[in-house]
This record gives structure tokens, sequence and C-alpha cells, in this order.
């Protein structure tokens, strides 16, 4: 087994690491097909890594072993073909397959694999039976090359796919997977709204393909470590090709609690054309916040954050928005006055805005917004005071929820909307057009 409980943070940190293992392929040509739903992610990710075509290849596990393709015919794993069109159990699972091809790609044909490199792929295998319809019925539409490509895999699924591809390519073998859900950090199921708008951006990268028009960021899903005295600084950078700028989420300590949280506010801004770069700027703490008196530690690692961002990542010439929560507000203040030709605006989270100096207040130069809860008086009474010392653009909105942790998903909800909304007002009209991106 893996000696890495969780391999992979997000899907699309697993199409990155594939795309890695298929560069051979790259600029040749190539059809990437994901099946629908979990693949897609990771597909998206490794066509454009690829500059391949992408598409979809849609098959349905039915009982034990047994799956159907796209023609309505049951593949077993054991070889034998076995069509059962017409019988009770396939037909209401092939009705599902046409209604969701339907669904995702309403307009078009599906992509003709005939003499082409074909690369599928899939979010992970426990049994084969799904990949083993799908390379089985490819088989039949004579690709020139077809591979079986997937970030984690049991042996014994793959051995009852590999008679069926010229090649398979797979990041890791366990002897045993009970939930594929453990070996990724984020694992939540995919919309079918997410797969048609992955399938959208995956047509419009190829129409600009065509047009020779390449995108100036490319898409991103990698963990990079900011050198920060003796414990480097862990960053999640996450973004589609061409986003309109890149929001910088940073908070203090206790990031066991705090990540679900996290991932889900930076998938809505990923929805709004955002890249996302999360930093938790003290690591080693398990608190919910930092000190007081850790401020300037957290203010000094902030600037760190920031001139790695723009000296070490393809986000360098992008508007840059930060999102700070807890203790963390005060020196992201700092950060907005020295810093202040990278940032465009400020969204802070129930933050501690009363550690931040007046002057600091004052000198504030961008777009901030303040949030708070609803239920919090006293929150209240000192975020109106901050608003009152600042002279930038500024706006104070209460969140419906009864305390300042908005573990609610109704009040996260609120909160991914309007920093979303804060963020693509003041850094959109600054940058290109988005593409879009998954939600």
């Amino acid at each position: 087994m893996s000696r890495y409980q969780i391999r992979f943070q997000t899907r699309e940190h697993a199409g990155a690491e594939l795309a890695s293992a298929l560069h051979a392929y790259r600029a040749t040509g190539a059809l990437v097909l994901a099946i629908p739903r979990g693949g897609v992610p990771v597909g998206s990710v490794v066509a454009h890594a690829l500059g391949a075509d992408f598409d979809l290849l849609m098959a349905l596990r039915i009982d034990a072993g047994v799956a159907l393709d796209d023609t309505g015919k049951t593949w077993r794993t054991n070889g034998a073909e076995a069509d059962c069109r017409a019988g009770s159990l396939c037909d209401p699972h092939f009705d599902q397959l046409c209604r969701q091809r339907a669904v995702y790609t309403p307009v078009r044909k599906p992509a003709d694999p005939g003499g082409r490199v074909v690369i599928v792929v899939d979010d992970g295998l426990v049994s084969g039976a799904t990949m083993h319809a799908a390379l089985a019925s490819l088989r039949k539409r004579h690709p020139a090359r077809l591979v079986c490509a997937l970030p984690i895999a049991t042996r014994t699924g793959l051995d009852h796919v590999r008679a069926l591809a010229d090649e398979i390519v797979c990041l890791d073998m366990p002897d045993r997977i009970d939930n594929l859900a453990r070996f990724y950090h984020e694992f939540q199921l995919v919309s079918d709204d997410r797969v048609r708008r992955l399938i959208g951006m995956a047509s419009t990268r190829s129409q600009a393909s065509v047009m020779g028009a390449a995108a100036s960021v490319p898409a991103l899903s990698k963990v990079m470590l900011i050198p920060c005295g003796t414990t480097p600084l862990r960053a999640i950078l996450e973004s589609a090709p061409n986003p309109i700028g890149v929001a910088v989420m940073v908070h203090a300590g206790d990031a066991q609690r705090r990540a679900a949280r996290s991932q889900y506010l930076a998938r809505k801004l990923r929805a709004k054309g955002l890249a996302t770069m999360l930093v938790d700027l003290q690591p080693d703490s398990r608190v919910d916040n930092a000190l007081d008196s850790a401020l300037d530690d957290l203010a000094a690692r902030l600037d760190q954050t920031l001139s790695f961002l723009h000296d070490s990542t393809p986000f360098a010439g992008l508007p840059a928005g930060l999102l700070c929560a807890g203790n963390t507000a005060a020196p992201a203040f700092r950060s907005a006055e020295s810093h202040s030709s990278q940032l465009r605006a400020v969204a802070c989270v129930a933050g501690r805005v009363d550690l931040a100096d007046s002057a600091v207040l004052k000198g504030l130069g961008i777009p901030t917004l303040l949030l708070c809860a609803s239920g919090a008086p006293e929150s209240i009474r000192i975020h109106h005071l901050a608003i009152e010392q600042m002279n930038c653009p500024r706006q104070l909105r209460l969140v419906p929820a009864r305390d300042c942790g908005f573990d609610d998903r109704e009040a996260l909800a609120e909160i991914a909307t309007l920093t979303g909304d804060w963020f693509e007002r003041h850094l959109a009209k600054l940058t290109r057009p988005r593409l879009g991106y998954w939600e």
C-alpha cells in the first residue's frame, strides 16, 4: 500500500500528477475520455496539460463485476459479453446513461476515437467493472492506441482491464481499497452542473487552440512549500486556465477544523473564475487562533506568502485579493498597505479587527469587506468602530449566524457569495475575461 493515507488533495490535484506521468503524449493530438462523474475533473486537467481533446465516455456499473457501456451492452470483468438491452436490469441503467449524455453534451456528437491515441481517465478503480466496459466498448471503435490512466487502483482491478489496454498508467496501487474517498483530502460528489462546466470549458479551450490562442496562465493544482524560517508554510494552489485574479486565503492554526470550510470557500471562489491559494500561517498551532503576541510573526509570514505568490507562482501578473479570518485580520491590513501594488481587495471573515492599529485602519487604501455574525453583538460593535476609522471603499455585512464560528452551511454559503462577488467586482475589471471554472 502507498505510504500516504491521503494520496491526493483533490481530483484536480490527481489530474495534475497524472498529466505529468502522461507527458509523452503532450501535443500528440491525443483524445482524453473521462468516465462521469468522478473522472471528469481528473480528465479535464489531464487534457488541458497535454493539449488534448476532451470528451466523455459513458459507462456504468450495474452489478458486481458487471457494467454497461454507452451502446447498451453489458460486460463482465471475466471478459464475457452479455447483451441484455431488453432485460429489466439494463433498460433503466441504459436510459440513465442516455439522459446523462443528453444533459452533459446536448448540442454535439461524441468524439470519434477511430485511429487516434485515446486516454481513458477515471478518479480511481476498485473492482474494474466500469473501466472494463468502457475499454471493451472503445476497442470496437478501433483507436490507434488505447491508454488506461488512473490516479489510484487496486491490483486486482487492474488485472481485470490489463488485457484491454495497450498501456496502463497508474500512480498508486494499494492491495485493497475499502473506500476511494480515503485517498483524497476532498472527495465530494461531482454535480451534473460541474460536469457541464468542465466540458464547456474544454470546448472553449479547443476553439482557442484552433485560433492559435494559448492560455497565458495554465490550469494548476499543486501543493507548494513557502520558505519561512524553520517551519515552511504549506500552500495549496488551484486554478483553471486564465483566472481573473487570485484569492489568497489565510488563517492561523487549527487547520483540521478549518480544512473543510476553507476548501468549500475555495471551490466557490474558483467557480467565480478565481485562482485560490490556501495557507495556514501558523501550522504548528492546534488552537483556533494565534495569540495576540504572535501578530508580528504572522505579519512577517503573510509578507513572505505574498512575495512567494509574486516570485514563485504563475499568478505573478494577476490582481490579488486577500481573504483572512480571526487573528490574521490585523496582519492582513498591514500587508494591504505594504503590498498595495499587488493586492486589490480584502475580505475579512469574523476578523479580530480590534487588534489592528488605528493608523493601519486609516491607512488602508484598497476596498475592504468585513463579515460579521448577526448574532454576535460585541463583534458587531467592534466592526462598526473599525469601519468608522477606515477611509477606503468598505462594507460591513452581517451574516445570519449565532456566533463567529460560521459552521452552519447556510452561513458558509452566504460568506462564499459575498466574498466571491466582492473579489469579482474589484479584480475582474483589471484583467481578461474569464473562461470559467468548476464549482
